[in-house]
């Protein structure tokens, strides 16, 4: 059995923004899973965490996700508006690298993309 990790940018000032790549992480992990491919996501896992306020940002997640990523198989990059700028996912790119852990791509169309209230 093999496990992907699913890397998506969160960190953004505009509160709609997070909420918009939370459910699009969400959305897709739940679409893997569905097709039975094993995935850890970090946003999926984290961000209620969040919410209780124990842990807040990439800072404090950082030693735990990149823990999770060296037990993955793969790392799959969710395409997303900024994730080329995100801190988290270039990090979570290096350590892939580092481990050699397989990376792969994945383009989000605009129609995929949720459009979230808050």
């Amino acid at each position: 059995m093999t496990v992907a990790y699913l890397a998506c940018p969160y960190s953004d000032p505009d509160p709609k923004v997070k909420a918009m790549r939370h459910a699009i992480a969400n959305q897709i992990a739940a679409e893997m899973l569905a097709q039975g491919i094993f995935v850890f996501s970090p946003l999926t896992y984290s961000i209620p965490i969040s919410q209780l306020g124990s842990h807040q940002g990439w800072v404090s997640w950082r030693n735990f996700d990149l823990e999770m990523l060296s037990r993955c198989d793969r790392l799959i990059v969710l395409k997303v508006s900024g994730w080329d700028l995100s801190t988290g996912v270039a990090e979570e790119i290096a350590r892939a690298k580092e481990m050699e852990i397989p990376i792969e791509w994945m383009e989000v169309p605009e129609v995929q993309k949720i459009s979230v209230e808050t």
